[in-house]
């Protein structure tokens, strides 16, 4: 009797422990999520914020079919061509246009996981940058809590770099 009531309490105890393990990072990532920080790491560790500045904002969207988008707007954010309309924007001089385009970064596609390697991979379908198109950008990926953290090795500026964007998630309140 003994003996079956200790088997007993190690059966629960592990029902207990596999119930309370998170959900897959697959599971976790639907949904949309606010910029909070884009930092730029250096070599010797030090924290750069070369293209966005230091408090740009943006949104990442992941959805459950597998699709993915992202738009970001650097800090300062871009304040011309000043237009509404499409055909007006078109008309805007080159200086106003390359001001908006330097100051935006938008892309979208499908995403998958590799929960093994802690990792998303963008499938870029489309992107402002024509040469991102068609390329898979891999990302370390953490949560802690509602924040999310994803890491991107990136050789710029004559060095390595290691872009780190943390974001937050968004809620119906927000």
């Amino acid at each position: 009797m003994r003996q079956r009531l200790c088997m007993l309490l190690l059966l629960c105890n592990a029902t207990f422990t596999l119930a309370q393990k998170s959900p897959a990072l697959k599971d976790q990532l639907p949904g949309a999520w606010r910029l909070v920080s884009i930092e730029t790491l250096r070599p010797g560790g030090e924290i750069i914020h070369p293209f966005y500045g230091e408090h740009p904002e943006g949104l990442l969207v992941y959805d459950r079919s597998g699709w993915m988008s992202v738009q970001i707007v650097a800090d300062p954010e871009p304040t011309v061509p000043r237009t509404t309309s499409r055909e007006e924007f078109l008309k805007a001089s080159p200086s106003d246009k390359s001001a908006a385009a330097d100051g935006y970064y938008a892309y979208y596609g499908t995403w998958t996981i590799d929960d093994s390697a802690s990792t998303v991979t963008h499938h870029i379908r489309q992107s402002l940058m024509p040469g991102e198109r068609d390329q898979d950008g891999v990302r370390g990926a953490s949560l802690q809590g509602n924040r999310l953290t994803l890491t991107a090795k990136a050789h710029e500026m004559g060095e390595d770099h290691q872009r780190r964007l943390v974001w937050e998630r968004v809620t119906n309140s927000q």
